[in-house]
């Protein structure tokens, strides 16, 4: 049962990136306007069917880390960060490759770590919350620890917490349980709630938010809390208004607890609606895959 559930996960990030990635960059009314009710790809020049990102490969850059050593450890982590830029990156964010390729020359993790807010730790981190879903206090040190060594801005780190505890509250349900919506926000919630770092308390703020409007339409929902949490200048005027995530980890880490939970029952239909949820596609189709 557990293997099966921790196969499901990974592989539920490697769909939601693949099926994402050709998407990347587009709003969600230019995709349903041009792919309404697709089930198939149409292989084009520039994105192929079937190519996964660097969202997969950290992903299983991270597990093997993990193998490597019994459970968390920088070294090893470090290592196999590097040993992506040999694979090479499909794909990646510049705050993780910047980061990654200082770490590659030498540079420690404290001085090499990117002041990104970015989605690629929360994007990666599902292996923690498989190897550690019965140990949660390792848990919630190993997802902080592992996102510091390339992004050191709390949202990075709040996001990657969350969605690693999000992942072991969903592993240890029993068949014989329901599923219960108040009790997944209390776990990921108290998981970032022993800190006076004001981001993680905002981020408390957003979760509250999207379980308080679980009601609405996908696209509503995608709409709201596309760009949550996203500051000047780094917020899109354009999209105001529009299906766009924004690869702001806050927003990213929202849409796709959102939509995950509108698609409790249907894993094709979560995996649709966040490969064709606009902006980041292919990252949130990863999280959100991971959850599925």
């Amino acid at each position: 049962d557990y293997l099966d559930k921790f196969s499901g996960t990974l592989l539920g990030v490697s769909i939601g990136d693949t099926l994402g990635h050709p998407f990347e960059g587009m709003l969600r009314e230019r995709i349903y306007s041009h792919f309404k009710d697709f089930k198939e790809f149409i292989i084009n020049k520039k994105k192929f069917f079937g190519t996964y990102t660097d969202d997969t490969q950290l992903t299983l850059h991270t597990a093997e880390a993990l193998i490597q050593g019994s459970g968390f450890n920088t070294n090893n982590f470090i290592r196999e960060y590097v040993k992506w830029l040999e694979d090479p990156p499909i794909g990646p964010g510049f705050g993780c490759i910047s980061s990654i390729q200082k770490l590659k020359y030498g540079i420690s993790w404290e001085k090499a770590a990117s002041n990104s807010g970015g989605n690629g730790t929360a994007m990666r981190v599902s292996p923690i919350g498989l190897f550690y879903c019965k140990d949660i206090k390792n848990l919630e040190k190993s997802a902080l620890k592992s996102s510091i060594i390339t992004h050191s801005h709390p949202a990075a780190s709040a996001g990657a917490i969350v969605i690693a505890r999000a992942i072991a509250f969903l592993i240890n349900i029993k068949p014989e349980t329901v599923f219960s919506i108040d009790e997944f926000f209390e776990t990921i919630i108290l998981s970032i709630s022993n800190s006076q770092e004001r981001i993680w308390e905002e981020f408390i703020v957003i979760l509250n938010k999207v379980k308080q409007n679980l009601s609405i339409s996908i696209e509503a929902g995608l709409i709201k809390f596309s760009q949550v949490g996203v500051k000047s200048p780094y917020f899109i005027e354009e999209y105001l208004g529009k299906a766009f995530v924004h690869p702001y980890t806050l927003s990213t880490v929202a849409c796709a607890i959102f939509v995950f939970l509108k698609n409790l029952n249907s894993f094709e239909d979560c995996i649709f609606q966040l490969a064709t949820a606009g902006g980041d596609s292919d990252t949130v189709g990863a999280i959100g895959g991971s959850l599925a």
